[in-house]
This record gives structure tokens, C-alpha cells and sequence, in this order.
């Protein structure tokens, strides 16, 4: 279990480590909007590339930052009852939603993704828009994000593994990492 819990802590700390980075891109994506909005109203001047660049960096800030909210236990779910149980059986829901629902779409969606990105690289797939931006890294960046959400899922999944069997203390509250 150690080696398991060495693996899960690697990934958390690569994920922690995106997650830094994507925040900045929450910066960027208000400044360019920003500029956007600046040229626009006060020039008269408008830029399909600035545009399209604040709806890339939306996707990237989704996709690159849903490892993190995972980790932190962010993500969206249905409390009514989950919050009632006690901590052994939300770590086992946590684990079984795990396994059977977040590891098979992003993998789904991961195998399905990586051929549409493949397909744009080898098109140099481009926005039909004139001055807009190649669109085929923003396409690659999705089977990248589904599979660090996947690579989470499956730190997610150790920890838990390692709660209920001794290894790792059972967390105060639930609806969250296993930290």
C-alpha cells in the first residue's frame, strides 16, 4: 500500500502543481478579455484571435483545473443524503463512483478525444475565422485534461482504499478528498 500511496501523492502533487499554474491563466483570461474590450470600444478595433484566445483559455482553466477540484472535494454532487452517512460508506460511494462512473468517461472520453485531436494536428486545424488561432492545441488539451481527471480519480481511489483498510485515518467530514 505504501508504493500505492507514494503513486497517489505523486499525482496530487502534479495535479497541485497545474492547478498553480491554471490559476494564472484565470488572470490572463481577465486581462485579455480586458484588452478585448478596451480595442474594441475605445479604437474600434477588434481581434477574432483575442476572442477566441479568452474562449481557449476558458477550456484550458476547465479542463486543467477539474484534477485539482476533485482532490479538494469541489466537484459537484448530490449532498441530500450523502452528508447523513457516516464517513466509512462515503468513502466507499466515493470509491465505487470512482470506479464506475468517473474512470470510464474519462477514459471514454479520453480514447474518443485523442482521435479528434490526432485528426486536427494532422489538419493544422485552424479557426475558419480570419486572424483567429489554430485550434488543434486546444482540441489536444482535452484528452490531456480528461486524463489527468482520470490519473485523480485514480489517486482518489488509493487514498480511499487506504482508509478503509487501516492505512490512512477516516477523513472528519465528508464529500471530499481523502487527503
Amino acid at each position: 500500500m505504501g508504493r500505492l500511496l507514494r503513486f497517489s501523492h505523486l499525482i496530487d502533487t502534479f495535479n497541485q502543481r497545474i492547478g498553480w499554474l491554471v490559476q494564472w491563466l484565470v488572470l490572463f483570461s481577465v486581462c485579455l478579455g480586458a484588452t478585448n474590450a478596451t480595442l474594441r470600444y475605445a479604437l474600434s478595433w477588434g481581434s477574432n484571435a483575442l476572442i477566441e484566445g479568452q474562449w481557449f483559455m476558458f477550456g484550458l482553466i476547465f479542463l486543467f483545473y477539474a484534477p485539482l477540484t476533485l482532490q479538494q472535494g469541489g466537484h459537484v454532487r448530490v449532498d441530500l443524503l450523502y452528508n447523513r452517512l457516516p464517513p466509512r460508506l462515503q468513502v466507499i460511494i466515493d470509491i465505487l463512483g470512482g470506479l464506475v462512473f468517473l474512470l470510464p468517461v474519462c477514459l471514454l472520453i479520453l480514447s474518443d478525444a485523442w482521435g479528434y485531436a490526432w485528426l486536427a494536428i494532422q489538419e493544422n486545424e485552424s479557426s475558419i475565422n480570419p486572424g483567429g488561432l489554430p485550434w488543434w492545441p486546444m482540441k489536444l488539451a482535452i484528452p490531456i485534461g480528461f486524463g489527468l481527471l482520470a490519473l485523480q480519480g485514480v489517486s482518489e481511489i488509493i487514498k480511499g482504499v487506504a482508509i478503509l483498510i487501516g492505512h490512512r485515518p477516516l477523513p472528519e467530514t465528508g464529500g471530499g478528498s481523502f487527503g
